[in-house]
This record gives structure tokens, sequence and C-alpha cells, in this order.
């Protein structure tokens, strides 16, 4: 299974990417929305994490420019430092496909995957 990570920190991503890895996954990473957008339109992605407090585009305008993409059907997860109570409902009630707060766990992970 191939997956897109998303997230403004770089020391995030490899700790994400690392756990992501010990469960098989193949895992692109990228440092912005913006970088996330292009990466989609040359790429097909399972799965896509995506942190949601991120400077210039944030993961949720980032979410809805790549439901503007024709086409379009990638689960969308956020991996997300927004914890708080109701975070969950809020994300999910924004049409994304699932909710991860971090740190990110493995075995989160495994029940987000359907495993």
């Amino acid at each position: 299974m191939k997956v897109l990570i998303v997230d403004d920190s770089a020391i995030n991503l490899k700790v994400e990417a690392k756990i992501m890895e010990t469960l098989g996954l193949e895992v692109e990473t990228v440092l912005s929305g913006k970088e996330c957008l292009e990466k989609v339109k040359r790429n097909h992605y399972d799965y896509i994490f995506m942190d949601i407090m991120m400077p210039e585009m944030d993961g949720i305008e980032t979410f809805k420019k790549l439901k503007e993409i024709e086409g379009f059907k990638t689960p969308v997860i956020t991996l997300t430092g927004d914890a708080v109570n109701g975070a969950k409902e809020k994300y999910l009630g924004l049409g994304f496909n699932g909710y991860l707060a971090k740190p990110l766990s493995k075995e989160a992970l495994k029940k987000v995957l359907g495993g």
C-alpha cells in the first residue's frame, strides 16, 4: 500500500514514516499542502495522512483543494496534534475519512487502516 504523509515538521515526518514502514507501507512525504497537491496530480496513493496545522495552506484547505481534482477518491486521514474533545467529530464532519491524533501510535494506525 502506498501512502503520502503531509506534515510541515521534518521530524514528525521521519517518525510517522518509520511507524508506517514497520507495517509494510510504502511511504512518501511532503512538507506542505502545495507539495501534496503537486504529488497527487502525478501519483496514486492508497491513503493520504494530513497534518492540519501547517503554514501557508493548512490541512483543511489542502483537503478542499484535493476534492476539486477531477477523479480524486483517495481516503484522507487527519494526523494532527489537535486532540481536544470533539476534534475527531469536527474533522470527520468536514469529510475526512479518518482521524489520528499525534503522536502516532502503531495500534491507532492499524485501526484506521482496518487492521
